[in-house]
């Protein structure tokens, strides 16, 4: 029993944290490797040390031509919409939003978030070019 409680213990500490830019970024977050038609070019990644999954993310992703990756993140959940101009704003989630992310002009982007109050997830996608930015949580 006690080399369970001390083993146990030992593994906790490493369950949690902020990745910046890792490249493991996209599969802590999404579950899978990244698609080869998407480009990660900034990521963050945080994580509870708590032992239930809670989590918090921004990434900024490119898509290749053709991609089909922006219309399944937008049609993963059934409460995700597209949102109008009178609504853009970032709910506070546990991680700060990164000056990377969407920077510039909210009229430069299209948005669509989750009407989930318990999970934000949020996708921007730039008007003038192939660039997705991708915020969540899940506490």
């Amino acid at each position: 029993m006690i080399v369970l409680v001390v083993t146990s213990a030992a593994l906790l500490p490493g369950c949690g944290g902020t990745y910046v830019d890792d490249k493991h970024n996209f599969e802590r977050a999404f579950r899978s490797k990244p698609p080869r038609d998407v480009q990660v070019i900034h990521s963050i990644y945080w994580q509870s040390p708590h032992f239930t999954d809670e989590h918090a993310y921004f990434f900024e992703l490119k898509l290749s031509e053709g991609s089909g990756f922006f219309d399944a993140i937008t049609n993963a959940l059934p409460e995700v919409v597209r949102v109008t101009n009178a609504d853009r704003t970032l709910p506070r989630i546990a991680v700060d939003r990164p000056r990377w992310f969407a920077p510039g002009d909210p009229n430069s982007y299209e948005f669509w978030k989750s009407t989930n109050q318990f999970m934000p997830f949020g996708v921007f996608r730039a008007t003038n070019d192939s660039r997705l930015f991708i915020y969540s949580e899940k506490l």
